[in-house]
């Protein structure tokens, strides 16, 4: 049940894992703000800021936060091509900045500290083109303005003073500039390399987990699945179908047209097999010329997994394996698997199954279903399906 907490929590920062993490980002700008304007409100209540200038900076910062705020917790900042808007917070933060050092009087130097924090933040959120961007950008604006402010008021802004500043802030902002510069490099590496090595880890759990060859699951990661699902049929008392598979004269393949060709005949049962099964069953490369099929809940039963396998059987019968004009057969034993009974004699039971299919005549499936509780010893008999 949620609570009124996250359900707040969801309307401000958003359900989206992405947006929130961004919303949260910029939600470290709404500080920086709310500090800055009771600051800004003080120095007007004491006479430090002339109101009219003071109000003007207020509207600008809430104003630019509100915007950048529904800009990124809508998703709208995506579609404009920079989902947390960092270089445009930067930038516009450092318009608040300037702002404020063309009004603040006595205590203007105080605000270019403010400077070094937004390229401090720049560090962990901008790329190293945008940290040049945003260096070159604050050098030049500080310029500009403190050239205007003794332009227009050199009672004020004492030109020797302001130049002064400006070659200090000139040799200090690059030295920031190209420690955030190093540090989202640095950041960029470490993302790539995550990527790669998730790429890495992805191939391996393929190599882990796939048959190279036919793209099936391996003998491994099948047994893996097989015991996932024992584990939810003692839950469930669900119960599934298992159907070993052997391609019939797949010795006369190789022999007559090569292994290439015979490479080429176990993809083409594997494509094949796909493409009529259901989303939930799960075949597998069992070894050489043999496939492992699981039927899992919905439960087809016997017949359903015959049904299952005459599909295929069809399908390999209208489409032929490429380049050899080859139509390829194969036999199958299916089993169910009761509840409580170990994978061994399933298999073993399928497998006997298997060779009855193949003693009568191969191109067929022969069923042999779970023994009822009887007494040992009496034998299990293949019943025949064609």
């Amino acid at each position: 049940m949620r609570t009124g907490w996250q359900t707040l929590t969801d309307l401000v920062l958003g359900a989206d894992r992405r947006v929130r993490e961004r919303v949260r980002l910029s939600m470290i700008a709404v500080w920086g703000y709310a500090v800055s304007s009771v600051l800004l409100v003080y120095a007007m209540h004491i006479g430090l800021v002339a109101r009219g200038p003071g109000e003007g900076l207020m509207v600008y910062m809430w104003v630019g936060m509100t915007t950048f705020y529904a800009l990124v917790r809508s998703n709208w900042s995506t579609r404009l091509g920079s989902p947390g808007m960092d270089l445009p917070q930067c930038l516009y933060a450092l318009g608040a900045i300037l702002f404020a050092y063309a009004i603040t009087g006595p205590v203007r130097s105080s605000v270019l500290m403010m400077i070094a924090l937004v390229l401090v933040f720049g560090m962990f959120t901008l790329s190293a083109r945008q940290v040049f961007i945003m260096g070159a950008s604050t050098v030049l604006g500080l310029g500009a303005v403190m050239l205007a402010m003794v332009r227009f008021d050199p009672v004020t802004f004492d030109p020797r003073l302001e130049l002064i500043k400006f070659v200090l802030a000139a040799s200090t902002l690059p030295a920031v500039s190209a420690v955030a510069f190093y540090v989202a490099q640095v950041r960029a590496r470490l993302v790539q390399q995550k990527a790669e090595l998730r790429h890495a880890l992805d191939l391996l759990q393929e190599i882990a987990t796939r048959d190279e060859l036919t793209g099936l699951v391996n003998r491994r990661h099948m047994l893996a699945l097989i015991d996932q699902e024992m584990q939810r049929q003692q839950r469930t008392g669900e119960g599934f179908c298992l159907a070993i598979i052997d391609l019939d004269h797949f010795k006369r393949i190789n022999d007559q047209h090569g292994h290439l060709a015979g490479d080429a005949a176990l993809r083409h049962f594997a494509d094949t097999a796909r493409q009529v099964l259901r989303q939930t069953d799960t075949l597998a490369r069992w070894g050489g010329e043999e496939f492992l099929l699981m039927l899992p809940s919905p439960d087809p039963g016997p017949a359903g997994a015959e049904q299952a396998l005459s599909r295929i059987r069809d399908a390999l019968q209208a489409s032929p394996v490429a380049d050899i004009a080859l139509r390829l057969g194969f036999s199958a034993g299916v089993t169910d698997h009761p509840v409580g009974e170990p994978l061994d004699a399933t298999l073993e039971r399928a497998d006997h199954a298997l060779y009855a299919a193949k003693a009568a005549g191969r191109q067929r499936t022969e069923v042999l279903p779970a023994p009822a509780r009887e007494p040992r010893g009496r034998p299990l008999v293949a019943q025949p399906h064609l």
